[in-house]
C-alpha cells in the first residue's frame, strides 16, 4: 500500500494532515476513533461499504466522489477490492467553520460532498486529474481556506480548543478544575459550544482526547500498560482498559496484538 501525507500551513489550526491511500489489494480495515473528522475523496475505484456509520434515507457514503466522515466515537469497518483515496483529517471544529454545520449534527454521521460544496464537479475534475499528490493536496488546502468564515464565534471555537488542552493537562498533573473557570462561561453555556464545536460534552471530549492520546502512545511505546495508564492521567490501569475498551471495542492488549503501522487502522 503507498501512502503520502501533507501538513497543511494554511490551515494548520482547522486541519491536521492530508493523506492519500492506494492499493490494489483488496483491504478491510477496522479504523479506530481519532477525535477527527475526515473529508474523503475516491480518486479511483470506490469503496464497497461502511459500517458503523450511520446513513439516512439509503445514503451509502462509499458510493460517492466526496463525502464528510463526522466525528464518530466507535470504530468504522471498511472493505474494499482495491482503492485510491484523499483524505483530510480536521478538526471537530472545522466542521461549522468551514461548512456551517453543528459538530454534534454529524457525530457518527456522513454527509455527501454534494451538500457540502457548490463546485463539487470543479474538485472532483481536478483531484481525479493528472496532478502529483502534493499538488492536489496544496490545491484542497487553497480551496478549503477560501470557504472560512472568520467571526467572532470562529475565535471563540479556537478559545475552546485550548481549554480543551488545558483540561487535559490538568487531568495529567491530577489537578482539580471547574470548566466555568477555564473558558469564563457558564456551565450551561460552555456545554453549548462544546458541543457545536467539537460535537460532545467538555467531559465527553475529555474522555475521547485520552483515548486518541493514549492509543498513540500505546503503538509505538514497549510501556507495560499500568505505566502507560499513569503517564496519560488514568486513575489505574483498569480505568484505562475501560476507556480503551468504549471507544475501540477491545482492550490495550488486543490491539498492539492487531496493529498496523499505521496508529489506530486495523487489517481485518
Amino acid at each position: 500500500m503507498n501512502v503520502n501525507f501533507y501538513e497543511p500551513v494554511k490551515i494548520k489550526d482547522l486541519v491536521k494532515i492530508i493523506w492519500e491511500q492506494q492499493s490494489d489489494d483488496p483491504m478491510n480495515w477496522q479504523i479506530l476513533p481519532s477525535g477527527s473528522v475526515e473529508l474523503i475523496f475516491n480518486i479511483g475505484p470506490k469503496m464497497e461499504n461502511i459500517k458503523a456509520k450511520r446513513i439516512g434515507n439509503g445514503f451509502n457514503p462509499t458510493e460517492n466522489f466526496c463525502f464528510l466522515s463526522g466525528l464518530h466515537t466507535k470504530p468504522l469497518y471498511m472493505n474494499f477490492p482495491r482503492f485510491h483515496v484523499m483524505g483530510v483529517q480536521m478538526y471537530p471544529i472545522a466542521v461549522k467553520a468551514l461548512f456551517g454545520i453543528p459538530c454534534m449534527e454529524v457525530k457518527d454521521w456522513a454527509v455527501p460532498g454534494e451538500l457540502l460544496f457548490h463546485e463539487i464537479n470543479k474538485i472532483e475534475d481536478y483531484m481525479c486529474g493528472n496532478h502529483s499528490f502534493f499538488e492536489k493536496a496544496k490545491w484542497i488546502e487553497s480551496f478549503l481556506l477560501s470557504l472560512i468564515n472568520e467571526n467572532i464565534e470562529l475565535y471563540t471555537a479556537m478559545k475552546m480548543k485550548d481549554t480543551l488542552s488545558k483540561m487535559y493537562s490538568n487531568r495529567l498533573m491530577g489537578k482539580k478544575y471547574s470548566i466555568e473557570n477555564l473558558t469564563g462561561y457558564s456551565r450551561m453555556h460552555a456545554h453549548r459550544l462544546f458541543t457545536d464545536w467539537f460535537g460532545l460534552s467538555p467531559a465527553r471530549n475529555l474522555k475521547l482526547l485520552q483515548f486518541t492520546n493514549s492509543l498513540t502512545y500505546l503503538h509505538f511505546a514497549p510501556e507495560k500498560l499500568t505505566d502507560i495508564a499513569f503517564e496519560k492521567g488514568f486513575y489505574d490501569q483498569a480505568h484505562f482498559i475501560h476507556n480503551f475498551r468504549e471507544f475501540a471495542n477491545m482492550t490495550p492488549g488486543q490491539y498492539r496484538k492487531r496493529k498496523t503501522n499505521l496508529v489506530g487502522q486495523l487489517s481485518c
